[in-house]
């Protein structure tokens, strides 16, 4: 079973790329497959080994400006010379092909490899639709509308290409980005977290004495839309307020959109013993055991980005049994919400984050009791998915002669 993973943004070590790489290839390993992965030209030594990954594309997903038209068109044209050059050079046709963090751009792109090919075996394709048309902006967000076609069409012509629903299956990580997706292609999505880090299983039950010095975290990549500027105001408020908490703020800035921002992390240096800041890669364990230690997640992401879009660190909160902080209209907080091991931000701002968090500390025992409660009943369904695929991949026909046949007849996929 010939198995090839593609994403043009992992370069690092740390965030949700990377970790979404390593447990695919993990999780296929135990189903005896190899996947290696095209990635970007960017890719660090170590990245390129550890993930056995081919430095590949030039343009990553989150360098798009949408200038124009003109700017999609040009970035598919390159993105799929080097998807060709890059399979000509591992010399074999892959039977399954995972998109991680797939956009308009790659999808368009794959399409358009695939179409040169019309005599081999359409690929299985899984993918990911983690963000909306504009990486940048909520679908329903006016300016993202030319994003929309640019979406319709690339993911359209990659469902042409394959010929059959059933060689396609995608996945959103929350049903209000999924619901979007359905509108618009002509092709379900379903709801499912993407792949991140392995995780121990939750506590069977939550410790009692945490209120006395509550622990709480923000962590990952400190790009613009996670909400950083926010802290130097907000956590002397929450100081002020509840005097025994404790902050880990952890951020990465190196390849990030905000690396002229490092003076947020200067400025909460400068708030004590009781702010511990980190600023560089944690290993998955030193990351696990940061969030082992978490009695509440500081989630203040700005909903102008992620309305509807999911949350790496949502899913693995849910998955141990950790209370969290978000802002009211983001949808990856919804469930938490809903059963009860979620606060809500109910203004975006320093103030309205400070205000969420106090009320969270007042009764955070009972949060983590649901949250645990919640965790408990919760299965991470990464390895289901992937046995479908593996199974469907291994039902497809071995020849791609009858799909060039259909497409020279104009049947429909």
């Amino acid at each position: 079973m010939k198995t090839l993973i593609v994403d043009p943004a992992i370069h690092s070590r740390g965030g949700h790329h990377y970790a979404a790489i390593d447990r695919l290839q993990a999780e296929l390993a135990g189903l005896d497959i190899d996947a290696p992965c095209l990635g970007s030209i960017a890719a660090t030594p170590d990245v390129a080994r550890a993930l056995d990954c081919t430095a590949t594309f030039t343009g990553p997903v989150y360098g798009r400006d949408y200038a124009s038209p003109r700017e999609f068109e040009a970035r598919v044209a390159q993105t799929s010379r080097e998807l060709a050059r890059a399979l000509k050079r591992l010399g074999s046709w892959p039977d399954m092909l995972i998109l991680p963090c797939c956009d308009q751009v790659l999808a368009a792109s794959v399409a358009r490899v695939l179409k040169r090919h019309p005599l081999k075996p359409p690929p299985q394709v899984l993918m990911w639709l983690l963000y909306g048309p504009h990486h940048q902006l909520a679908p329903d967000n006016p300016a993202s509308l030319p994003c929309h076609d640019e979406a319709r069409r690339g993911f359209t012509a990659l469902l042409e290409t394959l010929g059959d629903r059933r060689h396609l299956t995608a996945y959103s990580e929350t049903e209000a980005l999924a619901a979007f997706y359905r509108k618009l292609l002509p092709f379900d999505v379903g709801v499912a977290p993407g792949a991140g880090i392995a995780l121990p299983s939750p506590p069977e039950e939550s410790p009692s004495d945490t209120t006395d010095h509550p622990h709480l975290t923000i962590a990952g990549f400190a790009n613009r839309s996670k909400g950083y500027r926010l802290l130097p105001e907000a956590i002397p408020r929450l100081l002020q307020r509840h005097a025994t908490s404790r902050f880990t703020v952890h951020g990465i800035i190196a390849g990030s959109d905000a690396e002229d921002q490092g003076w947020i992390f200067d400025d909460l240096e400068k708030l004590g013993p009781r702010v511990d800041i980190r600023r560089g890669v944690l290993s998955d364990e030193d990351y696990v055991d940061l969030l082992s230690s978490t009695d509440l997640l500081l989630l203040p992401y700005d909903p102008a980005s992620y309305k509807a879009r999911g949350s790496g660190m949502s899913n693995e909160a849910r998955r141990m049994g950790i209370p969290i902080v978000a802002p009211v209209d983001c949808a990856f907080a919804w469930p938490a919400f809903e059963e009860g091991h979620g606060v809500a931000m109910s203004r975006y701002s320093p103030e309205g984050l400070a205000d969420a968090a106090v009320d969270a500390l007042g009764r955070l025992d009972a949060l983590k009791a649901q949250a645990s409660a919640v965790a408990a009943m919760t299965n991470d369904p990464l390895r289901d998915i992937l046995e479908a695929t593996v199974e469907a991949a291994r039902a497809r026909p071995h020849h791609g002669a009858a799909r060039a046949l259909r497409r020279l007849l104009g049947a429909a996929p």
